[in-house]
């Protein structure tokens, strides 16, 4: 467990800096979106045969370049990669711990293109970020953050195919799916509705 709290005395370093370049809601991300990744992961992983240390620190890790830039860079995705093996170097995993997490769990999680992670750390990193976006206030902080980026009807058709992706290609686990379906359901009823419009 030494390595696992050096690991996470790094990632609390890292966004306590408050670099100035970092995601608009980094600190809400901090707070709020990675422990629950993280502790999900764990949750998961024990309970589906995986590695719950590993599990765990793919969640710290997961988007770990929010720290220290922007979402919409065009790097990111690499800079959490890079700064995830990093990290885990300078907190004492092996190579193969390392190209598990980053190489499969962290560089898969978001399943993309129905392409996800092949390791079953990789599938409960996936869930567990899945259950973040449905089952806290993460499209009510959304909202509030990219106000201004999009029209109302932009937002409701980017949180409908988050919500999607998120519940049909995310959670792996039949157990997770179905503890996840009535959050999936309301999202899906508010966000689908009609605009209001008045005479």
């Amino acid at each position: 467990m030494e390595r696992l709290e050096t690991l996470k005395r790094k990632v609390a370093a890292l966004y306590e800096a408050k670099n100035p370049n970092r995601a608009p809601w980094a600190d809400w991300l901090y707070d709020q979106h990675v422990p629950y990744v993280a502790a999900q992961a764990r949750e998961i992983a024990q309970a589906h045969g995986a590695d719950p240390e590993l599990a765990e620190v793919a969640g710290w890790l997961h988007d770990i370049a929010d720290a220290k830039m922007d979402r919409h860079a065009a790097e990111h995705e690499e800079e959490s990669l890079k700064m995830a093996r990093q990290i885990m170097e300078e907190s004492g995993y092996s190579k193969e711990q390392i190209e598990l997490v980053v190489d499969d769990a962290i560089r898969l999680h978001s399943c993309y293109d129905g392409n996800r992670p092949a390791s079953l750390e990789g599938q409960a990193l996936a869930a567990a970020d899945a259950l973040a976006h449905l089952k806290t206030d993460f499209y009510v902080f959304a909202a509030r953050e990219l106000a201004g980026e999009m029209t109302l009807e932009e937002f409701k058709q980017w949180v409908l195919k988050k919500i999607e992706r998120d519940f049909v290609h995310k959670i792996c686990f039949d157990d997770i799916r179905e503890a996840a379906r009535q959050d999936y359901e309301i999202i899906k009823n508010l966000f689908s509705r009609p605009p209001v419009t008045f005479r």
